[in-house]
């Protein structure tokens, strides 16, 4: 938009007028600007509801007045949103009147002197204003909320000091009224001025009734027939440069303002230098108090680290608590540390109960160490408080579940600042540790919560002597043994007293889901004893430990006998028939297996079922082993072959490929002859046996035959002429390329 412009002289009146100024508007125009003889710069409302914003020089030669002004239609704000205060020294003013008649287009802006109205200055002013600031503002206030209320004079030397009065009230303000206050920053009658706001010297009398009178020159009270009368004289109110701070714990201030909380932190936030809060609160909800609530300013400002005196801490733990549930998680840590940051003094009761209501309203629905500083607060007012140990419980769970909240300024403060919660949450990390200990080194890795383990907690200490450097991780056997020994004895307890103990070392030594190896578990029993691991719960990684080692492991078979023996009780029936299975791998390793190898394993493998990998691989390959050597248990390679078992059939087959075997299909033409008969027998026991037994034939045996020589050939005929029946011819034709062979190898492959 753009602004008619506006020219007047006392001697001549009106002498140029920007096109289309209406003659009314004129009319009453000249008689507000004929009120202004003396320098001045004012934001004056007509009865239309449009507004004009002047600048009043004097001619240092003729005395004569010229005033600049433009008018403002209802509801307009200057171009660029800009308060019309900030027009104060723009050069955009003309010094002097143009020549008369001229008719001057429209300003299109009113720029802002550079540097006058600057965040700085106006922070530097706002401090020097002191306790007068919060009565100006509660004043202002007033006349915000009802414009019938009294006018506010403000008395100092200096009118530039009154621009930046209207200045630093403005930006407090909410937009609407900022930019709808009038304002003068010069009346030689006060009583004659038409604005909310009016600026005067200290040598103007004038009656003070019905006025809101501040002086705001620093210095000595001024006495005399000049001076701004007494709080007594027509009975107005007059605040004085004898008023104390308004940022002192009470919110002690003039008399108006310590009465306004909206002022009294208002004032604080423009003495800390934080203009840009008061935009940023008015974007928060209020409670009932409309525009001028001061819980949304006392909570943004507390939350950007401006200090507040009691009533400003009071009036931001009940807005939080009103407004608990539009707070995200982020808003919470700031605001939380910054009610409960140390004070100079005991605070009020009303302030206690308020963050005692914030604490109820919140608790459950923010993590606990936002609770925290809450929970040391009302502890150091309490030397007893019942909430502590549930706090202190939950904030244990939160920071197992995430370590990184432990560096959090809040949690740090409040375990510093109490060491009952802080006793209280070791206490509870000592109790979790032997479920989850890695969890809590990695918290003591994390922050340094422990400082020095009081006795007592073994698992604690037991975690905090893991989490040194220097101490062993998970590397060789001999690195592990030697860790559980430094954990064990850090806990300063005997695992036969404290069996608990032996789960929180154990399962540091092998976290999560390692598992100690056979021979490691054979060492921690016999170290141990049996009782403690059942009262600690750790036999079944032991029991784990043997089911699940390697198949080759020499150590599995007599830990398995070891289990059955210490554990005959907690074993449940799946596994007794797996560690049953792994016996009987043994028995068969040592040759006193017993009469019919392979219906014993079947039925072991029965009530195994299903039974780890390791261990049937383990089983069933020495079963096969046995089923392989030339002296085998007489009718078990006809009960492999009818069992149609696919496990232990395919254990069959793959022990005839093994390295071992096949050098001694190659080079023992006896050998050979013998599995060529097993392998042709038994035809139609089972499908699984003849696929077998027919890829055996042409995967196996063939390919090794082609290593050996004519006379080794003549060996091996003349061992299957010996077994009798027709082997011979048989091995004859299906070695015999062409002829016969793709019949026989229809009757001895794979079918």
């Amino acid at each position: 938009m753009s602004l008619a412009q506006l020219h007047y002289t006392s001697a001549a009146g009106f002498t140029a007028v920007s096109p289309d100024v209406p003659r009314e508007l004129l009319d009453e125009a000249e008689e507000v600007l004929a009120a202004f003889p003396a320098p001045a710069f004012s934001l004056t409302q007509l009865s239309d509801g449009s507004r004009l914003l002047s600048r009043t020089t004097t001619d240092p030669e003729s005395g004569a007045a010229h005033t600049h002004a433009v008018h403002l239609p209802a509801g307009e704000r200057l171009p660029g949103g800009a308060l019309p205060v900030t027009a104060w020294d723009s050069p955009r003013w003309a010094p002097v009147a143009p020549a008369p008649g001229s008719t001057p287009e429209p300003l299109d802006l009113l720029t802002p002197a550079a540097g006058f109205f600057d965040r700085e200055g106006l922070a530097a002013f706002a401090a020097a204003c002191g306790g007068r600031l919060a009565g100006v503002l509660a004043d202002v206030r007033a006349l915000c909320e009802d414009p019938g209320a009294q006018p506010v004079v403000l008395v100092a030397q200096d009118p530039a000091d009154i621009a930046r009065w209207v200045a630093v009230v403005g930006a407090a303000l909410p937009r609407e009224h900022a930019h709808g206050l009038t304002f003068t920053t010069y009346a030689e009658r006060p009583e004659h001025a038409l604005q909310q706001i009016i600026g005067t010297s200290p040598d103007v009398v004038f009656p003070t009734a019905g006025f809101r009178v501040h002086r705001c020159d620093s210095g000595p009270s001024v006495t005399g027939a000049g001076s701004v009368p007494s709080v007594t004289d027509g009975g107005s109110a007059v605040s004085d440069t004898g008023a104390g701070p308004d940022s002192s714990d009470t919110g002690a201030g003039p008399a108006r303002g310590g009465d306004d909380a909206w002022a009294a932190v208002a004032a604080q936030v423009w003495r800390a230098g934080r203009p840009e809060l008061f935009k940023r609160a008015a974007a928060q909800p209020s409670l009932s108090n409309g525009e001028f609530e001061e819980g949304p300013l006392a909570a943004t400002a507390l939350s950007a680290g401006v200090p507040l005196d009691s009533r400003g801490r009071t009036a931001a733990a009940r807005w939080a608590e009103q407004h608990a549930d539009g707070l995200s998680a982020s808003d919470w840590p700031a605001l939380v540390g910054a009610l409960c940051a140390p004070v100079p003094g005991p605070r009020p009761d009303g302030e206690l109960d308020a963050l005692a209501r914030l604490a109820e309203r919140v608790d459950g629905k923010v993590p606990t160490e936002i609770l925290a500083p809450l929970a040391a607060l009302f502890a150091a007012e309490d030397d007893n408080p019942a909430a502590v140990p549930e706090l202190a419980r939950q904030l244990a769970h939160e920071l197992l579940a995430d370590p990184e909240r432990a560096r959090s300024a809040a949690v740090r403060e409040a375990l510093d600042r109490h060491t009952d919660l802080h006793a209280q949450l070791l206490f509870h990390l000592d109790g979790l540790a032997p479920d989850n200990p890695f969890s809590v080194v990695r918290l003591l890795h994390t922050a340094d919560l422990v400082r020095g383990v009081p006795d007592g907690l073994p698992h604690l200490r037991m975690c905090a002597a893991y989490s040194l450097p220097g101490a062993s991780r998970q590397g060789s056997d001999e690195d592990r043994e030697s860790t559980l020994h430094t954990v064990l004895r850090a806990a300063g307890v005997s695992p036969m007293v404290e069996p608990l103990v032996l789960r929180t070392g154990f399962r540091l030594v092998w976290p999560e889901n390692l598992l100690p190896t056979p021979q490691e578990a054979r060492w921690i029993l016999g170290e141990t004893g049996s009782d403690a691991h059942r009262t600690a719960g750790t036999y079944p990684e032991l029991i784990r430990a043997a089911l699940e080692g390697p198949a080759d492991d020499p150590d599995v078979t007599p830990l398995a006998a070891d289990l059955i023996r210490c554990f005959p009780h907690e074993i449940d029936a799946r596994q007794l028939g797996a560690l049953r299975m792994l016996e009987f791998a043994e028995s068969l390793a040592e040759g006193r297996a017993g009469a019919g190898p392979v219906a014993t394993a079947l039925t072991l493998r029965s009530a195994a079922h299903p039974v780890e990998p390791t261990v049937l691989r383990r089983t069933f390959g020495l079963v096969a082993r046995d089923l392989l050597a030339e002296q085998r248990p007489v009718g078990e390679l006809s009960a492999l072959a009818r069992s149609g078992d696919a496990d232990l059939i395919g254990a069959y087959g793959t022990a005839a490929r093994t390295a071992p075997l096949l050098d001694r299909l190659r080079t023992a033409p006896s050998y050979a002859a013998d599995c060529f008969v097993a392998w042709t027998s038994h035809v139609g026991a089972s499908g699984v046996w003849d696929e077998t037994r027919g890829a055996l034939l042409e995967e196996v045996l063939r390919p090794a035959l082609q290593h050996m020589t004519s006379r080794e050939i003549a060996s091996l005929l003349e061992h299957l002429d010996r077994s009798g029946g027709t082997h011979a011819a048989d091995f004859r034709a299906w070695h015999r390329p062409g002829g016969t062979l793709g019949r026989l190898a229809r009757r001895f492959g794979r079918r």
